[in-house]
């Protein structure tokens, strides 16, 4: 299936009603990857819920938090591929923390669907005067100390690689999660830093202004900010929420799961869709079945390979 960003024509193509050939024999396990509160965590029992609502399975969310998803990853890849445990995280979870285990592989893992995209943006306070990258690296030449808010390896990656690039030197600061790099900044522990979505309360009250977006393209709520491959940076950060579960599913119950999520993602009457469309827009993204499993696969070895390049 085609990846699919929210448009009407194509999701009706997705939600067509079908009748349910595989249904639980019991309550469905949605273990959340990342803590309590944050955007993983609002949206996965969001969709727990419409799933109940749409087809009467008992969906149970429950928070496995660590490590970038690790954690949760490493318990889900040990049960049953019978729809019974499903994971939800985001893609770095499969195509990249992997690299740092010893235990866990791409190929550990059934690739069910996303449900939307990060708005991957490097950030600073307003406060700073600073409205590019190129004024933060002027403000490092200068001699202030650049000290960079990450939340795990990958974009810690990602910032000695833009740094890199700037000619100048950052300390990086390990916060946990998206949440804990935007405190970094509001209370100036840290005078840079990314954000992947939940930003835009800050950004929007004139607290946090964007440098660049960290993704293919411009992100939603600064359309005039180039990205990091504009300046030179060849980087990509932007991933998306992910449901995945054992490796062995059966392609039978892998579309159903992946069904009423489309069905879902589709209607917009949809709490989990506006969520998404408010928090990241402009709407949902869709990737399913073996589209979904290649491209984790695929980004998984250029992750290697911008790891093995930022050690020599």
């Amino acid at each position: 299936m085609k990846r699919t960003l929210m448009m009407t024509a194509s999701l009706m193509m997705l939600a067509a009603p079908a009748f349910a050939e595989w249904n639980p024999d019991g309550p469905i396990r949605l273990w959340i990857g990342y803590g309590a509160g944050g955007g993983t965590d609002v949206q996965g029992r969001t969709l727990a819920k419409e799933i109940e609502a749409k087809r009467g399975w008992q969906v149970i969310p429950e928070n496995k938090a660590g490590e970038d998803g690790t954690v949760m990853s490493a318990q889900l890849k040990g049960e049953e591929p019978d729809g019974q445990t499903l994971g939800f995280a985001i893609t770095t979870t499969y195509d990249f923390a992997p690299m740092n285990s010893d235990n866990l592989t791409p190929e550990d893992f059934t690739y069910i669907t996303t449900t939307a995209g990060s708005q991957m943006a490097v950030l600073a306070r307003a406060e700073s005067g600073w409205t590019s990258i190129e004024d933060m690296a002027a403000a490092a030449a200068a001699g202030e100390q650049i000290v960079w808010a990450n939340w795990g390896t990958q974009v810690e990656a990602g910032a000695e690689i833009v740094a890199r690039a700037l000619g100048i030197e950052v300390n990086h600061l390990r916060t946990k999660g998206g949440r804990g790099a935007l405190n970094a900044l509001v209370s100036m522990d840290a005078n840079v830093g990314w954000g992947g979505g939940v930003q835009k309360p800050l950004v929007e009250a004139g607290e946090l202004v964007i440098l660049a977006s960290a993704e293919n393209g411009p992100v939603a709520l600064a359309p005039e900010q180039p990205t990091l491959k504009d300046l030179g940076v060849d980087l990509n950060l932007g991933y998306q929420y992910i449901i995945t579960a054992p490796a062995g599913m059966s392609d039978e119950i892998r579309d159903e799961i992946a069904g009423v999520v489309a069905e879902i993602l589709a209607d917009p009457e949809s709490e989990t869709r506006q969520f998404i469309e408010k928090q990241y827009p402009p709407a949902p993204i869709v990737t399913q079945g073996a589209e979904l499993r290649e491209q984790i696969l695929t980004t998984y070895d250029a992750n290697v390979a911008m790891m093995k390049a930022l050690a020599e």
